[in-house]
């Protein structure tokens, strides 16, 4: 009798054991995810929670595929070092070019942004070519791609700072003619300031850019997974609809 309780108790514990193993949730599986600290409206920190179009975005691709993101805000030039040396799984938002189809599996385009000029409301500045820039102080961010034919000419001075807002106050300030950006991010900034009325875009935009999201080259596997994540959110219409819930 006693050899036949201690089996039946020792078989309830197994089932017990079973069940709990079985009702236990998977380990979530998490990915890092770098972007820029404070570049609204594409991804910003409010209430202690990461958002904005692009964020949301990325996001929603995660999700797709079951993965957790793990947010880590910081400065451009740090985003861009830490997916060129492979410390994190996913880092937006970039533009193609040599360097980045080199370093990283480009997931895109998920939207095209107008890079811009941004002057004083007063300024008599005109943009129709690269010409017009002659004799500028234009306000670029460090780390940041505009155009090749912008970064690479010579005929106006290139004042850098560490972000766009620095760039913002230096254009209202007098200490720059102009400041070069993505048109929404200066928008953003200029309504953020309460100094909508002191600037203006310039008409001509310095270029219309895609914009990716990039996996470091030696995660290839995640980046296939977030390529066909990418690939069903923007054919059902959920990329279109995250960007015009954003749109200005």
């Amino acid at each position: 009798m006693r050899a036949f309780l201690a089996k039946a108790r020792t078989t309830v514990a197994g089932l017990l054991a079973a069940l709990v193993v079985a009702s236990a949730p998977a380990r979530a599986e998490n990915w890092t995810v770098a972007s820029e600290d404070y570049f609204p409206p594409y991804n910003y920190t409010e209430r202690g929670k990461r958002t904005g179009m692009d964020t949301e975005i990325v996001d929603a691709l995660l999700k797709d595929i079951g993965v957790y993101p793990v947010h880590r805000p910081m400065g451009w030039p740090e985003v861009v070092r830490a997916h060129d040396e492979n410390e994190v799984d996913v880092a937006f938002q970039f533009f193609t070019s040599p360097r980045r189809l080199e370093r990283g599996h480009l997931i895109g385009p998920y939207r095209v942004g107008a890079t811009v000029l941004m002057v004083r409301s007063n300024a008599e500045i005109t943009y129709t070519g690269i010409e017009d820039l002659r004799g500028l102080r234009i306000g670029v961010v460090d780390g940041f791609e505009y155009t090749p034919e912008f970064d690479k000419s010579s005929l106006f001075e290139r004042v850098s700072s560490s972000s766009n807002v620095v760039s913002f106050r230096r254009l209202l300030l007098g200490r720059v003619d102009a400041i070069a950006g993505d048109s929404q991010v200066l928008r953003s900034l200029a309504d953020s300031e309460g100094r909508t009325g002191s600037v203006k875009i310039l008409p001509k935009p310095l270029a219309m850019v895609p914009r990716y999201m990039s996996v470091p080259k030696p995660r290839a596997e995640k980046a296939a997974r977030l390529q066909a994540a990418y690939e069903k959110l923007k054919r059902d219409g959920t990329i279109d609809a995250i960007l015009r819930r954003w749109e200005r």
